[in-house]
């Protein structure tokens, strides 16, 4: 009797289903050429008709209005794959093979295994027929129509008709969709909206998609490959990436047209003049880790490695260890749209004008994911999806950065290598889980290195203008450019006098001038021929120095006006000098930032261990549970913990601003003795041991806020690093130790050391391997500028550590040790 009952589900479910999982058209063909490809084929052909009829030979649904068709040469399918993998919705072979690594002969990893695939053919059209054969013996015919599934009132029920044919290919599938949904997807503007989407979806870079795709609407070819390198050509800046697992290689080249933008005549000038051979050989002395490129037409490149273990903060841990997405490549192109472009001959053989190149550029604008050749959406394709946060790099950093609407390009995952980096049900994304999670962070992190080569080569180039122009202009220094105008205003009092002198003296000669040419026109018989043949000449000579009468007034009133440069220079001098010292005091201030937030995470650990002690003994008292002792060990807690606070506020107190100007002479071992409570608290949370060796103690004259700070930003970088690699190795016990011989105080930790790629670069602003949010790349810049005001020098030690890199921070004395 217990046979007679079973679970069944109604056909509009499975409609709703489909409907919810799969959103639109592009998605649909996504999933459809998906399907070819996890079949092994070497191409997939879409032909979309939306009007007519196709013609075939024992269709089943002859009398239709527009189709789409879907043929592959791949596996094809027998009876019982028909019914499992067409017929058992949510069924997947593809799960269990993905499961046991498995690939096809082809190598692939299946990109699909969720079994929702074929619901992708109900949003495209209200008929399916399917042509299939896996050899070239015999093949199957099936069809259903979409709208029976709402007359049915179980799944089982729905029609389906079937019947053999012999095939003409060895192997492959042909999907027949006719009586196309939607028809207005098809026409007009959202035609060509939708061709834009085909054309983006699947990759137009050959080098990372692994078979042919033909699409054809209405008679019209969709060239997936319009992308090519006839437009790349045109690309002012090109970086790739790869990652193998455990090391990230980032590399760029840059044209010297990047530097045009819209001072074309500034270019000229100045760079254009001789091709850049002076700009260049500025870029070379300047950066080191800038090299001069010989590869077509760039000139500019750098190429940068991290290990995935070591370098990169922010990573998340999972079962243990850092959460590795897989190895995967990419490549970004930057575009100008400038309009000096206009005149570029490349461009105008492709694309006959601007306005052309402009539109297309667009039409491919954004960096992408995709998957085996295939995006993962929506990265790169929506509008307005910038998930690398382009935007928000260029508005809050610099604008040199690279701009969402300037650039092309694609992160190439691999579904076998990329296993963890899972696709959500209903393909809007990938699934946020940690190994995704860290995607985004080594995304963002090229994004970064991008960045700050973008922002190092700009930098440059303006330093090298500033440079080159001040040589021309023989004017170096403020100093010089104000007394430069102060001379101006000198000189422009004594022209003015000589010019109302020379002014007099124009007048009076226009007179007399005026008078002779008026008695020979008025006194014609008494004037001679010598006088009347010269009269002409006369008249001529009136009118240009009638002329010159004017500009002289003109210039009257220019020159007047420099008479006042010197009040603007009494306005503007002292406030340049105001802003001279603001820039110097920012060092100290940044430097106290930096402090205070450090301090501040303490005050904010010792309050909440305050309120949860409180809340835990007023749950007492309210139950009158509170014991003498209880009271007792409350009061000391509370003891320790003002005690805690005194310690967070001397350490503070050097560096506020009352103290900033006083000096006094310190003892480095009295100055560690004083500061070792603060550090030994802060570090124990971290559980990093804390050492201070004393070989050769000295004293120095100096400001004992400023030498709190200094040491403050080089503990806070090492902190952070030997908690990352605390995180990364269970085992692992973080060492900071500090070493005092005169008149060197070395500071270095037992981490990872310093990332070769940024060693030389180290004490620059804004360099950092940090994730966005966690550091600024200030710290280490704010120490080199904090030892300069007071006459002393930092550097990085040549002796490396295990790891092969640089590790001792080595700061000098010498200039203010006391005698």
């Amino acid at each position: 009797m217990d046979e007679d009952y079973h679970f069944d589900i109604t056909p509009h479910i499975v409609k709703q289903l489909g409907e919810q999982l799969v959103s639109d058209e592009v998605t649909a063909l996504l999933e459809l050429i998906k399907n070819s490809y996890d079949a092994d084929a070497s191409y997939v052909s879409i032909e979309i008709n939306t009007t007519g009829t196709y013609i075939k030979d024992g269709l089943f649904y002859e009398k239709h209005k527009g189709y789409i068709i879907v043929e592959d040469d791949g596996f094809g399918m027998n009876k019982e794959t028909i019914m499992k993998s067409w017929l058992v919705i949510s069924y997947s072979q593809k799960r269990k093979f993905k499961e046991e690594k498995r690939k096809t002969p082809k190598g692939r990893t299946p990109l699909g295994d969720k079994g929702l695939g074929r619901l992708s053919t109900q949003r495209l059209a209200d008929i399916c027929e399917i042509y299939t054969n896996e050899n070239p013996k015999t093949g199957t015919h099936i069809a259903f129509n979409w709208k029976d599934f709402d007359k049915e009132e179980i799944l089982s029920k729905v029609k389906i008709q079937s019947k053999n044919f012999v095939p003409t290919e060895k192997k492959g599938t042909t999907l027949v969709l006719s009586n196309i949904k939607n028809l207005e997807v098809w026409k007009g503007k959202n035609l060509e909206k939708f061709k834009g989407q085909v054309s983006q979806v699947i990759s137009p870079y050959k080098e990372n998609r692994p078979f042919d795709v033909f699409i054809k609407i209405n008679g019209i070819t969709v060239d997936i490959e319009k992308s090519n390198e006839n437009l790349r050509d045109l690309a002012i800046s090109r970086f790739r990436f790869s990652f193998n697992g455990s090391e990230l290689s980032i590399s760029g080249k840059t044209k010297l047209s990047k530097f045009i933008g819209q001072k074309r005549e500034e270019y000229r000038n100045y760079i254009e003049a001789d091709s850049g051979k002076k700009f260049i050989e500025f870029i070379k002395k300047k950066n080191k880790d800038i090299k001069i490129s010989s590869e077509n037409k760039f000139v500019f490149s750098f190429k940068k490695k991290f290990e995935f273990s070591k370098d990169i903060g922010g990573l998340e841990i999972f079962d243990g260890e850092r959460a590795n997405p897989g190895a995967f490549n990419g490549v970004i192109d930057e575009f100008s749209l400038d309009s000096w472009l206009s005149d570029d001959e490349r461009l105008q053989n492709l694309f006959d004008n601007i306005s052309n190149y402009k539109t297309f550029v667009k039409s491919q604008i954004g960096i992408k994911i995709y998957r085996n050749g295939i995006a993962v959406i929506p990265y790169g394709l929506e509008e307005n999806n910038d998930w690398l946060n382009l935007k928000e790099s260029q508005t809050k950093t610099s604008f040199y950065d690279l701009r969402p609407n300037n650039v092309i390009g694609y992160f190439s995952i691999d579904e076998g290598v990329n296993s963890k980096l899972k696709d959500k049900t209903d393909r809007s994304g990938l699934d946020n889980n940690a190994y995704k999670r860290n995607f985004f962070v080594l995304a963002y992190f090229i994004r970064d290195e991008i960045n700050r080569y973008q922002r190092k080569i700009r930098k440059a180039h303006n330093e090298y203008l500033n440079i080159y122009k001040t040589e021309n202009n023989k004017i170096r220094t403020t100093t010089e450019a104000f007394g430069t105008i102060k001379k101006l205003g000198t000189d422009s009092k004594e022209t003015i006098a000589e010019a109302k002198i020379a002014s007099g003296i124009l007048d009076s000669t226009v007179k007399q001038e005026e008078k002779e040419i008026q008695t020979v026109e008025k006194n014609p018989l008494f004037s001679s021929d010598i006088d009347k043949k010269n009269l002409e000449k006369s008249k001529n000579l009136l009118e240009k120095l009638k002329t010159i009468q004017v500009t002289l007034l003109k210039l009257e009133k220019v020159v007047s006006k420099t008479e006042k440069l010197n009040e603007v220079i009494d306005v503007l001098e002292p406030k340049l000098q105001t802003l001279e010292e603001q820039l110097d005091n920012f060092s100290e201030l940044a430097g106290l930032g930096l402090t205070v937030e450090a301090v501040s995470h303490e005050f904010a650990s010792i309050a909440d261990r305050l309120a949860e002690k409180s809340s835990f003994y007023s749950s007492k008292l309210e139950n009158n549970k509170l014991s003498q002792n209880d009271i007792y060990v409350l009061m000391e807690y509370i003891e320790t913990t003002v005690n805690g606070l005194k310690v967070q506020l001397r350490h503070l107190d050097p560096a506020l601003k009352y103290h900033r100007e006083k000096k006094s002479v310190i003892s480095f071992s009295e100055f560690f003795k004083q500061e070792s409570a603060y550090y030994s608290n802060r570090f124990e949370k971290s559980q990093i041991s804390f050492e201070i060796k004393i070989d050769d103690d000295f004293e120095i004259n100096a400001n004992q806020g400023k030498l709190t700070q200094i040491i403050d930003n080089i503990f806070n970088n090492s902190e952070y690093w030997l908690k990352q690699k605390k995180e990364n190795e269970k085992s692992f016990n973080p060492v900071l130790t500090i070493r005092v011989e005169k008149p060197w105080v070395y500071i270095y930790d037992n981490g990872y050391g310093i990332s070769k790629a940024i060693e030389n670069h180290i004490f620059e602003p804004f360099v950092t391997t940090k994730p966005k949010g966690e550091g600024r790349g200030l710290g280490l810049f704010i120490v080199v500028q904090l030892i300069d005001s007071l006459g002393c020098s930092i550097a990085l030690e040549p002796k490396i550590n295990k790891e092969g890199r640089k590790y001792i921070f080595a700061i000098n004395f010498s200039n203010i040790i006391e005698i």
